[in-house]
């Protein structure tokens, strides 16, 4: 059979299309198959159409040389992936720089994520016709079913070799990114894109902050901290150890004062932004139970304090001591 007695016999011309064909392959075998037409050369007449099909199929599948097509693979396209990187605080407040790696996987272009190639040669389960004969009654009548295995257009299938039948294929990454300074959480940084195995791969990173022990950034972009001090040594105004982003600092207490603010050592106004004011508040711890020791010195302090105001008739303790005596006195 000749490429023109093909098409004439499924009634079509070369411009068809390969919907076109299939369609009207599939109305011919409706109208020739023996278990439904009477006629005497029903069997040698569904033998030709479908001879006449898989002719033009093989005809349009088969490259130069009339072996089985494979199409060239085509380069994939570029493509955004987009992941989720966490940061502690110190990394989002001075910067730093991370090699993110990963994979990423895309629909396989060779197969459209098929995972399968179409061949040239006719389908082995229904010889080419694309469709399968089912018993139904008790196996008085016969039903036509679409063949599973081709899909109902008679062509043998293989699994596509450029993904091994997945359908999808994997390209893995390596990338080194510059977080800046005064990134915070839910940001979202684009990439452009590089080459990955014949792919051009941009990132889309978004940030996600780590929970921090000792620091917290409250919603207007404060740096806060909230550490115990000893209370003995807050009322002496002494000096102690607080973390900052930077490292351990000393900072002096002041009876009078809870909250301290540390200027320039906060979080970033923004990204590369300057940094602002870090603000610690302090709760100062006493002792819920002295000792006899730290009675005596409580005592001893004590004394030497009333000493000092009475001696001094400006502080608040002195006058109210002078002020007392003249009330008492008064009252006799």
């Amino acid at each position: 059979m000749d490429t023109q007695e093909a098409y004439d016999v499924l009634g079509l011309d070369a411009s068809a299309t390969d919907a076109q064909l299939k369609a009207s392959w599939r109305k011919l075998v409706a109208a020739w198959h023996p278990d439904r037409n009477a006629a005497a050369n029903a069997g040698s007449r569904m033998q030709t159409i479908n001879k006449a099909y898989q002719h033009i199929r093989q005809l349009r599948d088969a490259n130069a040389d009339g072996e089985e097509q494979e199409a060239a693979e085509p380069e994939p396209s570029g493509t955004t992936h987009v992941r989720k990187v966490r940061l502690s605080m110190e990394d989002a407040i001075l910067g730093c720089t991370r090699t993110l790696r990963g994979h990423f996987n895309y629909t396989c272009d060779a197969c459209v994520g098929k995972g399968q190639r179409v061949l040239a040669k006719g389908c082995r389960t229904c010889s080419g016709s694309g469709a399968v004969r089912k018993a139904a009654l008790f196996g008085w009548l016969w039903n036509e079913e679409e063949c599973a295995d081709c899909g109902g257009d008679g062509r043998q299938r293989a699994p596509c070799d450029a993904c091994d039948g997945s359908g999808e294929r994997t390209v893995p990454y390596k990338r080194q990114v510059r977080f800046p300074a005064g990134v915070r959480d839910g940001h979202v940084l684009s990439l452009p894109t590089s080459r990955h195995e014949g792919m051009q791969i941009g990132l889309e990173l978004e940030v996600e902050l780590e929970p921090h022990p000792l620091f917290t950034l409250d919603s207007e972009g404060v740096l806060r901290c909230e550490m115990p001090v000893n209370g003995y040594a807050w009322m002496a105004g002494r000096w102690v150890e607080v973390p900052t982003p930077d490292g351990m600092q000393q900072m002096r207490l002041n009876r009078d004062a809870l909250v301290y603010r540390l200027r320039g050592q906060g979080f970033p106004d923004g990204p590369r932004g300057p940094r602002g004011d870090y603000l610690v508040k302090v709760t100062p711890v006493f002792p819920t139970e002295e000792d006899a020791a730290q009675t005596a010195l409580l005592d001893r302090l004590i004394a030497s304090s009333d000493k000092a105001s009475a001696a001094d008739p400006a502080q608040p303790m002195g006058q109210w001591r002078r002020n007392l005596k003249r009330w008492k006195h008064k009252e006799k």
